[in-house]
C-alpha cells in the first residue's frame, strides 16, 4: 500500500510538464499506476522533434484509434472523452528474466525513450531486467522523485484520475495509490487486464511499489515500438 503522502499527478488531461530529461543512467524507485486516460505523450505537442511517431490511444473497447483522430481526441478522463490507455500497454513477460512494459516519466523530453530497469536489492528480481518505454508524463509530489519510474500496470492504482477507468470499465480496483494488493485481487479486473496486473507477483515476486531500482537508457526493443507506434 502506498503511503497517503505519496501522490503521483499524471498529466493525461493536459500538455506534459517541461523539465530536465531523465539522466541516461541512475537510481530511483519503482511504482505502479493505471488510470485508463489518454497518455500525455500521445499529444503531439509534447513530443520532441527527434521522436518518430506518436503513441497510439484506443477507444473505449481497446480498439486503436486512427492516428489523426487519436492525436486530437479528448482524453477518456474527461466527460465525453474518446481516447483511452490501450490494454496493449500492459506489462509483457517475455521469459523468467525478461519483461517489457511502458512507464510514466517526469519530463516530456523522455517521451518514447526506453530504459532498462533492474532491482538490485530485491532477491526475487536477481538477474531480471524490465525494459520500459515512457508514454506518459507525471508531476512529482510527496516521496516520488524525477528519478523514479511508474510502470503502467492494470490495477496498479488510478492516482488522482479515477474518471478514466470508471468511464471505460465502470469501476476502479484496489487502493487509489498502489492499486490491488495481491495476485488474487487481479481476478477482479476484466480478463484482458488480468495478466498485466499479475506481472508484479507472477514475474517480479512482489508488489514492486517503493522498491529500489537502477536504470539506464537503451535502444527501444522492436516489440515496444510496434505496440506504441513511437520511438526516440
Amino acid at each position: 500500500m502506498i503511503p497517503s503522502n505519496l501522490i503521483l499527478l499524471l498529466t493525461s488531461l493536459l500538455p506534459a510538464t517541461t523539465s530536465a530529461p531523465t539522466a541516461a543512467a541512475g537510481t530511483g524507485k519503482s511504482y505502479t499506476g493505471w488510470d485508463c486516460c489518454k497518455p500525455a505523450c500521445a499529444w503531439p505537442s509534447n513530443l520532441l522533434k527527434t521522436v518518430t511517431g506518436v503513441p497510439i490511444t484506443c477507444d473505449i473497447n481497446n480498439t486503436p484509434l486512427p492516428l489523426k483522430t487519436s492525436q486530437s481526441a479528448k482524453s477518456g478522463c474527461e466527460k465525453d472523452g474518446t481516447a483511452f490507455l490501450c490494454d496493449s500497454y500492459s506489462p509483457l513477460v517475455i521469459n523468467a528474466n525478461t519483461a517489457y512494459g511502458f512507464a510514466v516519466g517526469f519530463s516530456d523530453a523522455d517521451c518514447c525513450k526506453c530504459f532498462a530497469l533492474t532491482w538490485p536489492t530485491a532477491r526475487s528480481m536477481k538477474g531480471k531486467t524490465m525494459t520500459v518505454q515512457v508514454i506518459n508524463v507525471g508531476e512529482t509530489v510527496g516521496n516520488v522523485t524525477t528519478k523514479d519510474f511508474v510502470v503502467q500496470t492494470p490495477g496498479g492504482g488510478v492516482g488522482p484520475n479515477d474518471e478514466g477507468c470508471r468511464y471505460q470499465y465502470g469501476r476502479t480496483w484496489g487502493n487509489q495509490y498502489g492499486g490491488v494488493g495481491s495476485s488474487g485481487e487481479c481476478k477482479a479486473l476484466p480478463v484482458n487486464l488480468q495478466e498485466g496486473c499479475d506481472w508484479r507477483w507472477g514475474w517480479a515476486g512482489g508488489d514492486v511499489n517503493g522498491w529500489n531500482l537502477e536504470y539506464k537508457q537503451v535502444a527501444c526493443p522492436r516489440e515496444l515500438v510496434k505496440i506504441s507506434g513511437c520511438e526516440a
